[in-house]
């Protein structure tokens, strides 16, 4: 039995990763939500979140799986500015392929 684990996990090959899920999305995004709410100064925490959404977002269906995370996360936070919000990626140096709005629709993103 344990043989057959052993050569089951062998022969997964070594690039497949797991898909983004919006527990990863919010954990490194929550950083971000006091400029959204509030504005001031973008938390270098907030800015290396974004940065590192976007390098894990490598396919179209990832990147819109992290839409539409962010945008049911976003839906959930009362007084959310949404143009504070897509401020925050000029801010951190980046950009987005998308306006964050209550209904983008992330299907769309490429």
């Amino acid at each position: 039995m344990a043989l057959l684990i052993v050569s089951t996990l062998v022969a997964v090959p070594q690039h497949v990763r797991a898909a983004i899920t919006c527990d990863q999305v919010t954990y490194l995004l929550v950083p971000c939500i006091g400029y959204g709410l509030f504005g001031g100064t973008v938390a270098p925490t907030c800015c290396t979140g974004i940065k590192t959404l976007e390098a894990d977002a490598k396919t179209a269906e990832e990147r819109r799986k992290k839409c539409e995370c962010i945008k049911e996360g976003a839906a959930r936070i009362p007084g959310l500015n949404y143009d504070r919000v897509n401020e925050i990626p000029a801010k951190c140096g980046t950009t987005c392929p998308y306006k964050l709005t209550p209904d983008v629709d992330c299907s769309k993103v490429n």
